[in-house]
């Protein structure tokens, strides 16, 4: 099977979805060399990164897109730089400028003091130009058809953000984020918070979760011949999710929606993986105190399922 998680550093000027029609014939071929048919070659992405942004994407592959929900919840951390003085209606160097300030005589000190007004859990208000949906449309496509948008402030967590260079008009800043978190509107409120207004003038994703920009490929090196040896296994890009172990009637029941009683001493509520022992079966399941219910069946690799 062609499945796991592939961590790519995106470069700038593309979308993710570029990304991914740029990759899709290499994941075709390795496919055709295992005698695989395309269904198997299902791929998707574990949260969108902008055009001008770089760094980790995540890229889903086969069954692995099943679990795109668990990665999606995963911390990121950032490196980006803003721009004082310059406020757009994309939030970023990409857009239109609409409004210019003066930059005052901002120390470092000042802009950290900001920063920590910054950090913690925060209701944030996405960008106008984002990829939320508004009436079943995103929101980008009804604000570059002049339509009226509504942003509804939303709660996210800036676990840390930390200043690495103030050179005026540009800081440099270090941030770890929830999912959800748009560093372009941290960016954005950064400048009132100084007396000016700001943009985003360059993202890298340098962390999703356990993965990081410094072990991320570029799609250039993603070859048919190295990309089952780049792919990370579902469960262990997820280790902070539990294991537990089921035997082939356990997984057999948790497939077709039964409860499994097991008699792990672990404390699962939220969910967890549940596995076989020889790995033919994983599922992600949550415990309500009765047993194991499997909230979603990632592979069932069954000899009568293998050819299905």
């Amino acid at each position: 099977m062609i499945r796991g998680v592939l961590n790519v550093n995106k470069p700038s000027g593309i979308s993710s979805y570029d990304v991914i029609r740029r990759l899709k014939p290499v994941f075709e071929a390795c496919c055709r060399d295992r005698g695989l048919k395309p269904r198997h070659t299902a791929v998707g992405h574990a949260g969108t990164l902008d055009p001008m942004a770089t760094g980790v994407l995540l890229l889903l592959l086969g069954e692995a897109t099943k679990a795109s929900g668990l990665l999606l919840r995963q911390p990121k951390g950032y490196e980006a730089d803003v721009l004082f003085g310059k406020r757009t209606d994309t939030d970023d160097v990409t857009g239109e400028v609409v409004e210019e300030l003066p930059v005052p005589d901002i120390s470092a000190r000042q802009l950290g003091d900001a920063l920590k007004q910054l950090t913690g859990t925060i209701q944030q208000s996405p960008p106008v130009f984002s990829a939320l949906k508004q009436d079943g449309r995103p929101m980008y496509e009804l604000a570059r058809a002049g339509r009226p948008v509504r942003t509804e402030p939303r709660t996210v967590t800036i676990h840390e953000l930390e200043l690495l260079d103030w050179t005026p008009p540009r800081a440099r800043l270090r941030c770890l984020v929830s999912s959800g978190t748009y560093v372009r509107s941290l960016a954005r409120e950064l400048g009132p918070a100084l007396g000016t207004v700001a943009t985003l003038s360059r993202l890298v994703r340098t962390r999703v979760g356990r993965f990081t920009v410094e072990l991320a490929a570029t799609p250039d090196s993603i070859t048919e011949l190295n990309l089952a040896d780049r792919l990370v296994p579902i469960e262990e890009a997820l280790p902070d999710v539990p294991v537990m172990t089921v035997d082939a009637d356990g997984a057999r029941k948790l497939f077709t929606g039964q409860t499994v009683v097991v008699s792990e001493p672990r404390d699962v509520s939220d969910c967890a993986f549940a596995r076989t022992g020889n790995g033919d079966f994983l599922a992600i399941v949550s415990n309500d105190g009765t047993g194991l219910h499997a909230e979603r069946v990632i592979y069932a690799d069954w000899p009568e399922r293998a050819n299905q």
